[in-house]
């Protein structure tokens, strides 16, 4: 993919929002109207005022597009989407992100939600460090209600251990600049996040907030819950862009997927054993907190 990006340059003092700039909030969705009222929700609730919040939909059919032409057309202003197919999540994040009025970008799964004044705490951390091109912060990990069962610590960057999967900020806790796209170009159509991740840390300091941000939701369905064919195919791409990035060969995505292909390789040998083996693993393996980086696909 080519990932050059031409944007016009907005700068906070062009906008008139020195003080307060404008903040797009991205989301990717496909038949996700589960939870996608409570992740909307959780954007209009912000203490901060000035979001936009836009949706890319993959052309749902479950009544996400109704819940979002009523959400849209209610607050013109801070909620648009577009509903039409796309080539998966990178492709989809990049039509947000081109469509974004924002100067600080962030983006949050439809079952996901972020903490109340999160949005306020990022443009604070923003405004006292002008070098900052991209943060995160920790995450909770909720279950189907809604009710913390985990919590995702994040530790101060690291590039070599990004590059060999030893560190992972959630998703829905980071957030970009405007001038990071603009500089690096937009997500590529493999492990996007994670290859925008150690593309920025190879030229700007990647920052952490010790805040919880946002809470990702752990569900049957979601992605951590996902089958096992999409789970070893994520991590066969993200295993190509940690090698891509010089990657060790014995790196913990390296494993993951060799683990992956191994049990692949055995499934004759255990034969009628084989399903108790694959959810027994399946409890660790591919429980990332990067799954997604793979487009949900109902």
């Amino acid at each position: 993919m080519d990932n050059d990006l031409s944007l016009d340059e907005r700068t906070y003092s062009e906008m008139g929002l020195q003080d307060r700039p404008m903040v797009t909030i991205i989301t990717v969705v496909l038949n996700g109207v589960r939870y996608l009222e409570t992740c909307i929700e959780s954007v209009l609730n912000q203490s901060y005022p000035h979001i936009e919040h836009l949706f890319i939909d993959g052309g749902s059919k479950d009544g996400t597009v109704d819940v979002l032409s009523s959400y849209s057309n209610k607050y013109p202003k801070r909620i648009q989407f577009i509903s039409e197919n796309d080539d998966g999540w990178s492709d989809a994040m990049n039509k947000g992100v081109t469509m974004a009025e924002g100067v600080i970008l962030g983006n949050i799964g439809s079952d996901d939600v972020y903490e109340p004044g999160a949005i306020e705490a990022v443009v604070e951390f923003f405004r006292e460090n002008p070098s900052a091109h991209l943060v995160f912060g920790d995450s909770n990990l909720i279950d189907e209600k809604g009710e913390i069962i985990d919590r995702f610590r994040t530790k101060h960057f690291n590039l070599k251990d990004t590059i060999n999967g030893n560190q992972f900020p959630a998703g829905p806790s980071t957030f970009y600049s405007r001038e990071l796209f603009e500089k690096i170009g937009l997500f590529d159509s493999w492990a996007g996040d994670l290859d925008l991740l150690i593309r920025a840390g190879k030229v700007f300091p990647i920052y952490r907030i010790n805040k919880v941000l946002s809470s990702y939701r752990v569900h049957k369905g979601s992605l951590t819950t996902g089958s096992w064919e999409r789970r070893k195919k994520q991590f066969r791409e993200i295993r190509i862009i940690s090698r891509r990035h010089g990657g060790s060969i014995f790196s913990v995505y390296s494993r993951v997927y060799y683990a992956y292909v191994l049990i692949d390789w055995l499934r004759p040998i255990f034969g009628s054993i084989y399903p108790f083996i694959g959810k027994v693993t399946g409890k660790n393996i591919g429980k990332s907190k990067d799954d997604w980086a793979i487009r949900r696909k109902g």
